[in-house]
């Protein structure tokens, strides 16, 4: 499976309630979608703590032909048109593990590391990642051509965390 994101910055003084009703009005477009196993739409929001706002969507794709079909066929430009030219971060998943209640997560948290140069082996570099009790899903993925690997891991209630956290708006699958 492909992983396949981008991280819109929104000016501080950005009304959220403009993504929320976009995700509100549209989000369920993107259920069903060829190929696509899940995307969840997340944001951040500076008055609730977050460093910016953003909307940063996060796609786990089943092939390539659905996420060609979707930066290439139109579905994109959407975004183009919105919100300016994005760069799309790509990165191939090496484990995604979903509890029955995946649906029910309403935030996620996002911490990235670097794979370090290893002169004898890569083994081991990519272990399974286990849901704790709390947990409600945990993705894996990992980006050769910068070396780093990202953990997003999804609960229902907003966790205590140092790391980056994502309110969720919708799930798509």
């Amino acid at each position: 499976m492909q992983a396949m994101r981008y991280d819109i910055t929104l000016p501080s003084d950005y009304d959220m309630a403009i993504i929320r009703k976009r995700v509100q009005n549209t989000g369920y477009l993107m259920d069903h979608f060829p190929g696509l196993f899940f995307k969840v739409y997340l944001i951040n929001e500076k008055q609730e703590g977050a460093f910016c706002n953003s909307y940063s969507p996060l796609y786990i794709w089943k092939d390539t032909k659905g996420m060609n079909q979707f930066v290439f066929d139109g579905y994109f430009d959407n975004i183009i048109q919105s919100f300016g030219w994005q760069n799309i971060e790509i990165g191939i998943t090496s484990s995604v593990e979903l509890a029955k209640n995946f649906k029910q997560s309403r935030y996620v948290t996002e911490e990235t590391f670097n794979i370090l140069p290893s002169h004898h082996s890569l083994k081991g570099t990519m272990a399974k990642e286990i849901l704790a009790t709390n947990e409600t899903g945990k993705v894996v993925i990992y980006n050769p051509d910068k070396w780093k690997k990202t953990i997003f891991t999804f609960y229902e209630k907003k966790p205590q965390t140092l790391c980056r956290c994502f309110e969720i708006l919708h799930i798509s699958s």
